[in-house]
């Protein structure tokens, strides 16, 4: 795998390569989700934000092996806790 995904059309190779992974197996190899995410840690916003939206719209049972959920609800109540000081 490439240290980062540099073009979009290689996004979309990945998200559909992903997406016939996860219909033919129902799950995700955990070495290829860590691949991944160590790629897109090397990759520019935009094409990370090509890379979630293309999982969201084509596959987005994959989107749960990418996403600490965790993580994201602290984001999400660092937000919240910031729009209602404001309100």
């Amino acid at each position: 795998m490439a240290d980062t995904l540099s073009t979009m059309a290689e996004v979309d190779r990945a998200v559909a390569a992903i997406k016939q992974i996860k219909e033919r197996t129902t799950k995700l190899p955990p070495v290829l989700v860590e691949a991944y995410k160590e790629t897109l840690e090397a990759s520019s916003s935009a094409i990370v934000r090509r890379f979630f939206e293309g999982l969201a719209s084509q596959c987005p049972d994959a989107l749960e092996y990418f996403i600490d959920v965790n993580k994201q609800k602290a984001v999400d109540d660092e937000k919240q806790t910031k729009l209602d000081t404001i309100s």
